[in-house]
């Protein structure tokens, strides 16, 4: 395709459909707009150009009927499809958001085909929840002092109730699909990110109220691309510092694989125990190998192990800091592209809404609404003494939910249906164990308990020590690859395994399936964080050794 094409795509995406429609009229012509927009803008630089839809750039921004790309999260796929005439009486093209007085002249009702009427899906999206500044960034291609800050936007949503926090700013709208082939796998929490013709319009949801409400951003895709932030596993090196980004012009030498994972694996943990957890390197261990944790199987299930670190001490105890969120939230959000920290207080678990409900088939977001693949950080420091009420209770049982089975109940008028997830959760604890929830790990925090230490747990990201740019990045490279990693156990390794707990067996009768479910999964996740595609025996034996220490260190706090 040409420079004009583009431009002309950039600047009038409407004029571009409709000149397809003239010389492609068909039953599959929203397939052939999505090919042709895909293919104009396929390589990585013709797609940065495609204006941006965030909080920094809300809807009101945009003029009307402008090419933009949203990356979004699915919130509610329940929204009913809509029929609209694909083509009007003089030929135009109908959908997209095209009225008859965009294609030309006027008609009268009395001639509309009605065999040109066609469906579109509907469904609503807002910004992602808990991503990450550095990820959005890269993501979109974004200069470095164009990173956006939620606090310090002015975006608003008419419709806060389908976001699944309060606080944030964020976008929400109304997301409209014609080519409802590729449409029809979407799933409530998927990221995707849409490209199409913003408009404002009347929100589907609202046309059975009656009432006349405002008109809500509306998208009307042209194409979707799967959100996808990658790096490789096993870790390569970098030779510039977008190198993780792959460029369709020109040929690229293969990369080569890193040498120093174990070495960047050590400073990583040892920056997160300085910086967050009071230079307990044990703790930072942990917290590391939860970061690197996904789902790895359904069936059987093989799902991340939640992390309680107790003995962490509640901000309360330090008055002289200033924020209740520990600095260890921070820290997972300068290395993870998805991460939420939910403060837990009673007045929390009683009043706020954890999973999403349906209310006059609209469907509200709930706490818990995330993004697979997010480190959800739980902290119990303002849980104070007082009555968990019914909701609470529910609550409750629904984040014990997504941490024992991975799923997440939608609630709607007479039933509930479980949806899957992928959300490892990290629990801090001001006591031996957690308050509320049984984890598969828990591991003491060993810090000073002087004021000035418990301060220095909570102290703010801008006091935070940040290593060199290229030995963060390379800390981000370890975990996000680590992460889309997969751990094969060879035979010999397998073997070693099972002839050395049936030797521990016999001398200690104690130990159960259970001790060799949990030995694997926490080998393999050490290996993923080694970026070793294969468990050697001897990582399999540091890993025991790392969990046998745990072991002891808990039963340690509990005399």
């Amino acid at each position: 395709m040409t420079a004009d094409y583009k431009s002309q795509a950039l600047e009038n995406p409407s004029a571009v459909v409709q000149e397809l429609h003239r010389v492609h009229d068909s039953l599959s012509f929203p397939r052939l707009v999505a090919a042709h927009f895909q293919n104009l803008f396929e390589s990585p630089n013709a797609f940065a150009k495609i204006p941006i839809l965030d909080v920094r750039q809300p809807p009101e921004s945009h003029k009307d009927r402008a090419l933009v790309r949203f990356r979004a999260m699915v919130q509610d796929t329940s929204l009913s499809t809509e029929m609209y005439l694909s083509k009007f009486p003089d030929g135009g093209c109908g959908g997209w958001g095209m009225c008859e007085a965009d294609g030309g002249s006027g008609s009268d009702a009395q001639e509309v085909d009605y065999t040109s009427l066609r469906e579109c899906s509907v469904l609503w999206a807002t910004s992602v929840p808990g991503e990450s500044c550095w990820s959005a960034e890269e993501l979109d291609e974004a200069p470095t002092d164009a990173a956006y800050s939620a606090s310090s936007s002015t975006a608003s949503s008419s419709r806060a109730y389908k976001y699944p926090h309060s606080d944030p700013k964020h976008v929400g709208v109304q997301v409209k699909l014609y080519d409802r082939e590729g449409s029809e796998s979407f799933k409530s929490t998927e990221i995707i990110t849409f490209v199409g013709i913003l408009t404002s319009e009347p929100c589907s949801l609202d046309q059975n109220t009656g009432a006349t409400l405002p008109d809500v951003p509306t998208l009307h895709v042209l194409f979707s691309r799967a959100h996808h932030l990658a790096r490789s596993f096993p870790r390569v090196k970098r030779h510039t510092r977008d190198a993780h980004i792959i460029s369709s012009e020109g040929p690229r030498q293969p990369p080569s694989p890193a040498d120093d994972n174990a070495h960047i694996r050590q400073e990583l943990i040892s920056w997160i125990a300085d910086e967050a957890l009071g230079s307990d390197q044990v703790a930072a261990e942990w917290a590391l190998l939860s970061c690197v944790a996904r789902v790895q199987s359904r069936h059987p299930p093989l799902h991340p192990p939640s992390l309680t670190i107790s003995r962490f001490p509640s901000s309360s105890t330090a008055p002289s800091t200033r924020s209740i969120a520990p600095t260890l939230s921070a820290v997972l959000h300068l290395l993870l592209p998805l991460t939420y920290t939910l403060p837990l207080s009673l007045d929390t678990l009683n009043k706020s809404q954890f999973v999403p409900e349906s209310k006059d088939e609209d469907l509200h977001a709930g706490v818990l609404q995330l993004p697979q693949g997010t480190v959800l950080l739980v902290t119990e420091g303002g849980v104070r003494e007082g009555q968990l009420l019914e909701r609470g209770i529910m609550n409750v049982h629904a984040l014990q939910d997504v941490m024992d089975a991975q799923t997440i109940a939608y609630v709607f008028p007479f039933s509930r249906f479980s949806f899957p997830t992928d959300i490892s959760c990290i629990v801090l604890s001001e006591g031996r164990k957690s308050t509320f929830f049984r984890t598969d790990l828990s591991i003491p925090l060993r810090a000073h308990t002087t004021i000035e230490d418990i301060a220095a747990l909570y102290k703010p990201a801008e006091q935070i020590r940040l290593p060199s740019a290229e030995k963060l990045a390379a800390f981000r490279d370890l975990v996000v690859g680590a992460r889309s990693g997969k751990v094969q156990v060879p035979e010999q390794t397998s073997e070693h395994i099972q002839a050395e707990f049936v030797r521990e067996r016999q001398a200690n009768r104690s130990l159960t399936a259970d001790d060799l479910i949990r030995r694997m999964s926490v080998a393999k996740l050490y290996a993923l964080s080694l970026h070793e595609p294969s468990l050697s025996i001897d990582t399999w034996e540091r890993a025991k050794a790392l969990d046998d220490q745990r072991r002891a260190l808990v039963e340690a706090t509990a005399l």
